[in-house]
């Protein structure tokens, strides 16, 4: 059993708002409707989770740059100055450049998915660039297949994937189903089983959680940390669930 579990809430922003992710089809996202706070503005949200779950990190994904149409970077930076959360950011990150943009913020962690990730080379140069502490690689899952545009790496499986990774000296993994993204489906436990036997590094999950039994489950089974969204939202997930983590 995991008893130091982190629970790290997600802000999808996409042109500026806060978008209510949902399995991954991004054209139909639409500006998030929160029972914490009215108001779908990424710095106010941020606050209103801080305020509301005494949350002290917080993950981002800027859609943005990572469908290649823009960026958030000066809405990012001011969500980190003003509430002081630690930061973890997708922000479609594929070479060194863009890696040294959002360090820049001081942020805590860099997220690589794979989504976007061009080549395991390209890989080892961000890692290389940025220490291989402060990089958090995220195995993009869609239809059961890893998402990314680069065939050395769709072509592994999950399991095979996530070895290579820590054979390549990553620290953390994050485990995203997107087809499960703000469903609220419930968690793919036998996926997430096979990959922790796979590794001996601390692995996140995301994609798919309903409930506080959700998070129990994932604890129970060894996982390190887990995002969350849409339960916190719509306050199926409340702060004293929280407290008995």
């Amino acid at each position: 059993m995991n008893c130091d579990m982190r629970i790290i809430p997600v802000i999808d922003i996409m042109k500026g708002l806060a978008v209510h992710a949902k399995g991954g089809q991004r054209n139909y996202y639409q500006p998030i409707k929160s029972r914490l706070i009215g108001s779908p503005n990424p710095i106010d949200l941020a606050l209103a989770l801080r305020s509301s779950f005494e949350f002290k990190e917080l993950y981002i994904a800027d859609l943005d740059s990572i469908m290649g149409i823009g960026n958030n970077l000066d809405l990012i930076k001011k969500i980190h100055e003003i509430s002081k959360m630690k930061l973890m950011v997708d922000s479609g990150i594929n070479d060194v450049e863009k890696a040294k943009e959002i360090l820049q913020i001081s942020i805590e962690k860099i997220i690589v998915g794979t989504e976007t990730l061009l080549s395991f080379e390209k890989l080892k140069s961000i890692l290389e660039f940025a220490g291989y502490e402060n990089v958090i690689v995220s195995i993009d899952i869609k239809d059961g297949k890893i998402l990314s545009k680069s065939k050395e790496v769709s072509r592994l499986n999950p399991e095979e994937l996530a070895k290579k990774l820590e054979l390549m000296g990553i620290k953390e993994l994050i485990i995203l189903d997107l087809l499960r993204v703000g469903k609220e489906l419930g968690v793919n436990v036998d996926l997430i089983k096979s990959v922790l036997n796979s590794v001996n590094i601390p692995i996140i999950t995301g994609g798919g959680i309903k409930d506080i039994d959700d998070i129990f489950l994932l604890r129970d089974i060894g996982v390190s940390g887990v995002l969350v969204s849409t339960a916190l939202h719509n306050l199926k997930i409340k702060r004293e669930d929280l407290l008995k983590i």
